[in-house]
This record gives structure tokens, sequence and C-alpha cells, in this order.
């Protein structure tokens, strides 16, 4: 049997409505960490300085992603796309402070994984982009995007008591309008996850949910255990 297509996102980590849904998955994807060490100069100069491990660096993913709304026309443009990826190398509202910072993004693409986790979670720390096609009033149509972020520190998991596996999970309040679908295709890119978000929260009838209740997100290696 042939399995669905996944498509990759990125989205706020706190904001999963808050995303850009690529319109072709990456075409490469590169991701590097390294370790720091210590030395000491040795005064005796006949031997090497001993060697002290100081930590690891953040790791570092890089995605190269086309955006294109060429058969979007009359109206098409990927203006969008590209700001809103900018606007996650500043501070919202222009606040300032010791811990003011960009939104922390999640990058999820199907069964990839980096780091041993389905959801890499990292600042976007560069945004390169080249526009290739546009419309005859200056709409860009077409953009080649390079995308660099550094990972930040992993979410708290809660110890799952069958497999001994830790779990990343959020919790979402549910708004007015929103369904398990809509849910579940905002944070996971697949609205058939929503059978997932229902087992989590013991949910025997998605249809009769109301505004206001607050939902547990189960982490993407928990999907593939709920039949779809």
């Amino acid at each position: 049997m042939e399995l669905p297509k996944a498509k990759a996102f990125l989205a706020e980590k706190d904001n999963p409505f808050s995303r850009v849904d690529f319109h072709f998955n990456p075409s490469t994807i590169s991701f590097s960490k390294s370790a720091r060490y210590g030395r000491n100069p040795n005064q005796g100069g006949e031997e090497d300085p001993p060697v002290q491990f100081q930590g690891t660096e953040a790791t570092s993913l890089r995605l190269q992603i086309l955006l294109d709304a060429v058969e979007d026309q009359p109206m098409g443009s990927v203006q969008s796309e590209v700001e809103r990826l900018l606007s996650w190398t500043s501070v919202s509202n222009g606040l300032t402070g010791p811990s003011s910072s960009p939104p922390e993004l999640r990058f999820i693409w199907g069964a990839l994984k980096i780091n041993k986790a389905h959801t890499f979670v990292g600042h976007l720390e560069q945004v390169d982009v080249t526009y290739e096609i546009f419309s005859r009033d200056g709409r860009p149509l077409r953009a080649q995007v390079d995308l660099t972020l550094k990972s930040t520190s992993k979410e708290p998991g809660a110890q799952n008591p069958t497999s001994g596996a830790e779990r990343s999970r959020r919790s979402h309040v549910l708004r007015s309008g929103e369904t398990l679908q809509s849910l579940a295709y905002a944070v996971y890119g697949d609205a058939g996850a929503w059978r997932s978000i229902a087992a989590t929260n013991q949910i025997d009838d998605p249809f009769r949910l109301r505004p206001g209740r607050e939902l547990l997100l189960p982490d993407t290696t928990e999907l593939a255990g709920v039949v779809r």
C-alpha cells in the first residue's frame, strides 16, 4: 500500500496557526552539530595539552525550499510567505528587553528525524530569498528560499508508562470554529491525525466539543500508533 505524502511545514511553537506550508517539500536538508573542547597550553611543550570536554553546540539546520504561485493567477503571490519568514527573525510588536526574542519555531516533515526527534525546535537565524518570476505588476510569483535555524533546548517530556519513551506534549485551548481535524492539520500538517488527539484526550464524540476546552497535543512520535 502506498503511504500518504507528508508535507513539510514551519510553524510557531506557541501558535501553530502562524505557519508556512511549503509548496514543495525541501529539495535539500543539511544539519550539523559540534562539540566544544578546552585545551590549556602545556608549559613543558613536549606533550599535547590535556583536553577538557566543555559541552555541545546547538544543532544548525539548513533548508532549501521553493515557493511557487505561478499557477495561482491572476492574483497569486509568494509575498505573504516570504514576509512571514522574515518576521520570524525579529521580535514581534517591536518589544525589546533581556527576555525578548523571536518566536521559537517547529519544523516537521513526516517521518524525518533530526537528533532522534520528529520535531526540530529552534529559532530562525537567517533567511536568503531569491525571487525568480514576477507578474507584470511586480508581484513575486516564485522564490528560492534558504533557511538556517538553530536548535533550542528540548521541551520537557512526560514518561509513557507502557513504552518507557519520553513524549513531548503541549496543551491547546480549543477556539471557536476549530475542529479536531483543523487542529490536527495546523499542528501536524495532517488532518487525519485528529484520531490521535481524540485518543490522547479520551474523546468519544469529536462533534460535541465546545470552545474553551483544553486539549493535550500528542508528540509526533505517538501518531503512528493510531489507526487512520
